[in-house]
């Protein structure tokens, strides 16, 4: 799914929008959403945890008083003028799909069919997978797995929250505590002044202590039995098949 993100060209958005400023972040993340006309702030805020929900409110904003969006009973639908730019990325997104999964049509339509039956196992509080699981599927066979797998996706984001949550994280905290954990290169900041004051980082350098990388292991831990709750619904023998179909995929 990632990999079908990454090889979408983004030339072609651009030559679509022309002199209009668009902001494709947030197209490329609630563009399905507002296709379908069932965009809330709550799926909004939820869709982009990491980020400051007053953040995220103003940039739908924005799009609202470009009139790209408008308001349509409680939710947020695309307008005729933005719905031709939101094609394009979605055109552009089945062709990356098919440039990698071309000729794969069997792993394709198997694992589409076992994502939707995952999909459908999603319990209502995964706000935005619960959604997502609702907007109508693509003709294209290779965008129809990709939107699936994102479902999938939006799953295991929702777990991941509620896991380090549950150790008392903020957004900011996990975000630097997670790329600390990866090796990268992390400013001194607030986030890192707050984790080091609870013993979890030193911050000269910004660094991980003995207790959070126990605690950062434990949040993935934590994460994957969460995410695996779907799976126990779909049995064994054809989650083992669903991950090897997912494998022969390129990407």
């Amino acid at each position: 799914m990632l990999a079908v993100n990454e090889a979408v060209d983004n030339t072609r958005l651009f030559e679509a929008a022309g002199d209009r400023v668009v902001d494709w972040i947030v197209l490329s993340q609630l563009g399905d959403f507002l296709l379908a006309g069932v965009l809330t702030h709550e799926i909004a805020t939820s869709r982009s945890p990491y980020r400051p929900r007053e953040v995220v409110r103003a940039r739908i904003h924005q799009l609202l008083e470009q009139g790209l969006v408008e308001h349509r009973g409680p939710a947020l639908a695309a307008t005729d003028e933005l719905r031709p730019l939101i094609g394009t990325l979605m055109d552009a997104r089945a062709d990356a799909a098919a440039q990698l999964w071309r000729g794969h049509e069997d792993d394709v339509d198997q694992a589409s069919r076992t994502a939707q039956e995952l999909g459908a196992l999603v319990s209502d509080d995964h706000v935005v997978a619960a959604v997502h699981r609702t907007l109508p599927a693509p003709e294209d066979p290779y965008l129809r797995l990709h939107g699936r797998l994102v479902t999938l996706r939006y799953v295991r984001q929702h777990d991941h929250m509620e896991a380090w949550l549950a150790h008392g994280l903020t957004a900011s905290e996990i975000v630097v505590m997670t790329g600390l954990w990866n090796g990268e290169d992390v400013a001194s900041d607030e986030a890192v002044a707050q984790l080091a004051a609870r013993g979890l980082a030193t911050d000269d350098p910004p660094a991980l202590t003995d207790a959070s990388q126990r605690m950062r292991a434990q949040i993935e831990a934590d994460t994957n039995e969460r995410s695996q709750a779907i799976f126990t619904g779909l049995g064994e023998d054809e989650t083992a098949e669903f991950l090897a179909v997912l494998r022969r995929l390129p990407g």
